[in-house]
Formats: structure tokens, sequence, C-alpha cells
């Protein structure tokens, strides 16, 4: 099983007509002595893949095996780990299909395995977590994330839930249960239901100085991971006023790891379908990770881990190629177009590469940003970050979206102050992942490869400095041992 080990993992290889279950799904990361265990959905199995730095991955491996047909973890899905008085304790979900609509058996329980080392696991066959019909409905019952929760004082255990008699497709709440043994589970109450989505997916709730955050994700919309803020873990939970978002519509199933010092946010990048710029979106993907950064007003923003910025140390050389508008190279590149669109080339694009800057522009610029993978001589082929500081919008398109191409850019809100930005962009293979101060935008172009990197303007002008174009050292040294093999 051949798969990319480099930065965004993922167990294979991406090929067209990819077929679902083929992919990495909903990640499940767990710290431990020094190491991040990223447990993983994949072929509707669990397996598990770990690595120090996000930068370098070892052999995935098998977890826990799916079922027969007819037991209840036919699939094997969605849960979290967590170590307690010397085990290792998985709760997982347990898909079985075939269930579905018949008395007495339900599609989605809560299941457990067990173990003393994170290598062998034992499911443990006396232990079903059915719908607790209750208090919630019988359709929706996954995604069980346990952590001590020590503003009470027990193990909590939240679960993917959905009202008893909820509007239809917006009865997603946050079911708690709790212990005090990690064993033994009991209702504690629902956190959070707000009558807005149909689920609330693969939660995850963790403290950050006297804030609680509750992070979860959704599919009514794009796929999109979200977060909501209280004072107490019982809420009220409340919407950040400008952004509840981590990145763009692709990122989904994301959950925090922490390794005592920072907090990382672990998910998967989805991949279209046929792997072209035209398919659509579907499950499962790369392994993407954010560092957690919290802001002066308590909201969350994100940046990129510094063991992935470190390992970009091999320097591109840069070239200014005016091409529209007027460049200026000095200490800083100035790029201005008053009434229009102005570009210049800085550089070629040659495999994993990370681009970083800073600009400012002149108050009322339109736009600005990067130029990706250009190609042509008439400018043929292009992808764009772009920055539009009156909307407070980071956008990143592609070229030629013309003559009925329905497919959205991808684009989020941001927050910009003193017309200044601090930009590291990270391309590797159709994947680019940007992040402009703290927010990020990771999106994809199956199209559009190598090629040119430029900066660009609209209606206005830019200073840029402290422009570096680096390639991996991991790469490199990959590329290396492969020859000599």
């Amino acid at each position: 099983m051949k798969g990319n080990h480099y930065i965004f993992y993922t167990p294979e290889e991406q090929y067209p007509g990819m077929p679902h279950g083929e992919m990495c799904g909903d990640i499940m990361p767990f710290y431990w002595e020094g190491k991040y265990t990223l447990f993983f959905l994949y072929k509707y199995c669990i397996y598990a893949v770990e690595t120090e730095d996000f930068v370098h991955y070892g052999k995935c491996r098998l977890i826990l095996q799916n079922g027969s047909p007819e037991e209840q973890d036919w699939h094997a899905a969605t849960g979290s780990v967590f170590y307690h008085d010397g085990m290792f304790y998985f709760y997982y979900t347990g898909f079985c299909e075939g269930n579905r609509d018949k008395e007495g058996k339900y599609e989605q329980a809560v299941l457990r395995a067990m173990s003393s080392d994170l290598y062998n696991w034992e499911k443990d066959s006396d232990f079903f977590f059915y719908p607790d019909t209750r208090y919630f409905g019988g359709q929706h019952w996954r995604d069980p994330h346990v952590f001590w929760n020590e503003e009470i004082g027990k193990f909590c255990m939240l679960i993917t839930a959905a009202a008893k008699d909820g509007a239809c497709l917006r009865s997603g709440c946050t079911a708690v249960y709790v212990s005090d043994d990690v064993r033994t589970w009991v209702y504690f109450k629902t956190i959070y239901a707000p009558d807005i989505f149909p689920t609330h997916e693969c939660q995850d709730a963790f403290q950050i100085g006297d804030n609680w955050y509750l992070v979860f994700s959704t599919y009514s919309r794009w796929w999109e991971t979200r977060y909501r803020m209280a004072k107490q873990f019982d809420g009220p939970w409340e919407t950040p006023v400008w952004d509840d978002m981590f990145d763009g519509r692709e990122l989904y199933a994301a959950k925090s790891v922490s390794n005592g010092k920072e907090r990382y946010l672990v998910g998967w990048q989805s991949i279209r379908k046929d792997c072209s710029d035209e398919g659509e979106f579907v499950w499962g993907g790369n392994v993407v990770v954010h560092k957690i950064c919290r802001r002066a007003d308590k909201t969350l923003g994100v940046a990129m881990p510094e063991a992935v910025r470190n390992d970009f140390q091999i320097p591109v050389p840069i070239n200014i190629q005016q091409v529209l508008g007027v460049w200026e190279e000095g200490k800083e590149i100035s790029g201005k177009r008053k009434s229009g669109f102005g570009w210049a080339q800085i550089g070629k694009i040659s495999g994993n590469m990370l681009m970083e800057g800073t600009v400012v522009w002149e108050e009322g610029t339109q736009a600005l940003g990067l130029m990706i993978h250009t190609s042509g001589k008439k400018l043929e082929k292009w992808c764009q970050l772009r920055i539009e500081p009156q909307r407070g919008k980071l956008v990143m398109d592609r070229y030629n979206r013309i003559d009925g191409d329905q497919s959205y850019p991808d684009e989020r809100m941001i927050r910009l102050e003193e017309n200044r930005a601090e930009i590291k962009l990270l391309i590797s293979g159709n994947i680019m992942q940007a992040y402009v101060n703290d927010t990020a935008l990771t999106t994809r172009c199956y199209s559009a490869k190598d090629g040119g990197i430029g900066l660009f303007v609209e209606c206005g002008s830019v200073r840029w400095s402290s422009i570096k174009l680096l390639n991996s050292i991991s790469e490199t040294m990959n590329s290396k041992e492969e020859q000599n093999v």
C-alpha cells in the first residue's frame, strides 16, 4: 500500500474513480509519550499511523477489523481513545445498515475496545451502548468522544445525537454522558441543541484559558468544521460573531489533540470525484493539521505547525518578471495597477514548496495576493490566492470558470488590520494551503500543476517584503533515498 507520507497524509495515492472508503476519513488523534497516533477510517475498518511532527509518518496498521454484515460493527467508525488506570479505551461507532427499521435493533451504536499498548486491541463483546430513546431519536448515535472534565470532576462522553421530536434536518444536538471509571456511563444533559443542523458530527470539547470550546462538523451545506464558545461546559454556547470555522468548506471531521503545550486540529481535506476540478466533493481525503491559536478576543484562529514550517529550508531562486502593471524591485517588491489587473512572476513551482512574505497595500486597493500554477503565454492556466480587503474576503480561485462552469471558488471571511498581512502558502501536489495572518484556507486544483508563482494587484498598489520560496528538506532526502535504491 503506497500512500502519500508527506505532510498531507493519506494511506493511498489518489486516482480517478477512487471509491468511497478508500480514502482517509474521520481522523481521531491521540497523543502519548511524544507521539501522535492518528486513528482513522479506511476500508470500513479503523487504522492508525504515527507521527512525531505532522511531517513524517510511519506505516499505517489495522487497529479494528470490521465485523460481518450481521454484526453491529459491520462498519467500524468514528470514536476516540482515552487512557485510564493502565488501560487504553477506544469507544467507537458500530454501523450495521441491515438493522435499519428492524424492531429492537439500531443502525448505530457505541462500542468499546481495550488495549494495554495502543497496538493490540480487543473488542469488548459485552458492551453495546444503543441510542438512549428516553431523550433522543434512534437514528443518529455515533462519534463518542471521551475526555476528563476537571470542571465537573467526571469523565465525559460527547455523542452525536438528534432530538427526539426535532424538526426535519434541524434536530442535531450534543448529548453528554458521564462516568467515574470510563466504563459505566449515565446521562448528564444535552449541552447544545440549536435547531440548526441535522447532526453535530465528530465532536470535541476543550478548555483554553477561561473558555470552553465545542468543535463539531456538519454536512447540511458544505463539508465544514465549526466551533462554539462558553464560559462553562454546559453552556450557554455562543457562536463567534465574525467567523466560526477553522478553514474552508472542504475540511471535515476535524478534532483536536494536545501535547500539553500546544493544541492541534486534525481533519481531512475532501477530494473531488474522479480527481477532477469538475467533480463533486466526496467523503474522505488527506490529513490536514492546524495549530490552534487563541486570539485576544478569545475566538480561535489557526497557524501552520512549527515542525511543518521548519521542514522548508532549501531556498528557491526568486526572479522578478513584470507582466502587467508596474513592478519595482529593491529591498521590497512594489506593484501597482490603478485601473485593472497587474501581476509579476517571481519564480517557478518545484515539488513541495512554501512561499511566505509580508504584504501591505494602499487604502482602497480592491484585491491582491498570489498567482499560483501559472502557465501559457497568455496566462491560460492559473490559480489565485485573493485577498479582498474592502469585502473582508479570502478567496482561492482557478482559471477560466466560464461557459456554464458552476463550480464555486473557495472563500472565507477574514479580518484585516492596518492594511497588512503575513502570508504563508504551502503547495503539495494538488493541495494549496494558505495562512493569511491566523486564517487558513485549504483547497485543491487538479488541472493546473507546477508552473510559475507570482504576485498580483487589482485597482491599487502593494508592497511585499521578506519574500521566500523554499523547498522541503524531507522531500529532497526522500528523493535521494529513492534514487539510491
